[in-house]
């Protein structure tokens, strides 16, 4: 009987579903991106000061209508993030010490699943979440101030945690019937390699097909 009812249920929602417009189509913008919070010594001294860095992201989505002004939409998004880290280095060995600036590069896939509400005609307000998994993360040595010659150096890192959860908010903007502008905030739920966290400022556009 409980299985009766819940595919009775799952029919209702589909047929709910079919009355109204779904659509399906291609998204790609930039992002800000930095880990948070800082990492500090015992005693408040910042020790690594993470800063915004600029990325890309591109993908496709999938509206499924709730109603004339809802909507849920899953996405998948392939994503440049990461950060900029500044760093006060000290090598007692060589009486080294200054600042070495890093660019971190984080490869990701993203399966965004947001709810979306239209506040006025061309208006809509979206809240969901974001599991994330990184592919590759490459770290860049942009400046040291006490060794020039080791800047342009790269890395490729495989040792770190690379599953990442999401919260999602953000507003939508219908420019046309077939391209909306997008604004979305993601706040990231799980420490990362013990530290870190995601923050991610992303604008874009989207395409129905």
């Amino acid at each position: 009987m409980k299985k009766a009812n819940l595919l009775i249920a799952v029919l209702i929602c589909f047929t709910a579903s079919a009355q109204f417009d779904n659509n399906f189509g291609v998204k790609a913008g930039t992002n800000y991106s930095q880990f948070r919070p800082d990492v500090e010594y015992y005693n408040g001294e910042k020790v690594q000061d993470f800063q915004g860095k600029l990325g890309y992201y591109v993908g496709g989505f999938f509206n499924i209508a709730i109603s004339d002004k809802s909507s849920i939409r899953p996405e998948l998004l392939f994503a440049n993030q990461g950060t900029t880290s500044k760093e006060f280095y000290v090598d007692f060995f060589y009486e080294e010490e200054g600042e070495v600036v890093n660019k971190v590069n984080d490869l990701m896939i993203l399966l965004p699943v947001s709810y979306r509400l239209a506040l006025v005609d061309f208006l809509f307000l979206e809240v969901g979440i974001q599991p994330g998994y990184t592919l590759k993360r490459t770290v860049v040595v942009k400046e040291v101030s006490f060794e020039p010659s080791w800047e342009g150096e790269r890395a490729t890192y495989s040792n770190f945690d690379r599953f990442d959860f999401s919260l999602n908010g953000g507003l939508g903007f219908d420019l046309t019937d077939q391209m909306e502008l997008n604004l979305r905030y993601s706040y990231g739920l799980i420490e990362r390699d013990d530290i870190i966290k995601t923050s991610v400022i992303s604008l874009g556009l989207g395409f129905n097909l």
